[in-house]
């Protein structure tokens, strides 16, 4: 964890500044759509799946078991929003689809097992899996918002809602925060504006003009670009495994992307 912070800790900092960022964006959004009381709850019910539950769960679950273990636990998310866009949205995977999933997944549990890290706790399990489950929900049904809300607005309110939520670690937050150094704090102000405010943001984006299906198989692109950036700005180097995996990973991603989709969902 990022030095001078917990998890909990850092996890209301980080989103109390993407907040403010997105209140920033939003105040500068032209012709606002008024939110109706029914609106705010549906904003409230994704501001606690997709930025409260996703927290508690992922932070818990990884205090139980190892990155390696929760991330490969996290790679999975692609195949329960797949499912969810099916039941709620009507989107039907081809079998090249399925194949793109399947090719992804071997990529995964390459760089999975190409860790050393690799120990498991069946709460820990669990718990990762619950953060899985909440932000596939949060960005499934996200969706339904774009019908009527620009995703600066949506994605504005369903953020507040989430920060006010993880205002129970609020003591921990301040506690931290007054004696951490300032790297420590640049870090965070940096998570907060570009994986938090502008991530959702661009994310919600996505999926406004995608299919959820083809949205999500972007996650697996993340391993091969976190392999790139760390050898770029940390001297990292990883396994061949590791970028092989990767490297697979992309690939079932493209296929999805590519030939995933029936026509008419596509």
């Amino acid at each position: 964890m990022l030095n001078g912070f917990s998890a909990r800790g850092l996890s209301l900092t980080r989103y109390a500044i993407a907040s403010m960022v997105m209140l920033i964006i939003f105040i500068r959004q032209k012709n606002k759509t008024p939110p109706s009381l029914k609106d705010l709850f549906r904003f409230a019910i994704l501001g606690f799946f997709g930025f409260f539950a996703y927290n508690v769960f992922l932070n818990s679950g990884e205090s139980r078991i190892t990155a390696a273990g929760a991330n490969f636990i996290i790679s999975q998310a692609p195949i329960i929003v797949a499912i969810l866009a099916f039941v709620f949205w009507g989107e039907k995977i081809n079998k090249y689809g399925i194949f793109g999933f399947v090719i992804a997944i071997i990529g995964a549990t390459i760089i999975f097992f190409s860790k050393n890290d690799t120990s498991f706790e069946f709460i820990g399990i669990c718990l990762v899996y619950g953060a899985c489950f909440s932000g596939a929900i949060y960005s499934v049904f996200q969706k339904s918002l774009f019908i009527k809300f620009h995703p600066i607005e949506a994605i504005t309110y369903c953020i507040w809602f989430g920060t006010i939520m993880l205002l129970i670690y609020s003591n921990q937050a301040y506690t931290e925060l007054a004696t951490a150094d300032l790297s420590s704090i640049l870090v965070v102000v940096y998570i907060g504006i570009f994986p938090g405010a502008l991530g959702y943001l661009f994310w919600g984006y996505a999926f406004r003009h995608l299919s959820a299906t083809i949205a999500i198989s972007f996650l697996y692109f993340m391993p091969i670009i976190s392999l790139f950036l760390g050898w770029i700005f940390l001297g990292e180097t990883e396994a061949y495994s590791v970028i092989v995996g990767g490297i697979i990973s992309v690939i079932g991603a493209f296929i999805i992307s590519k030939y995933g989709l029936n026509k008419k969902t596509n």
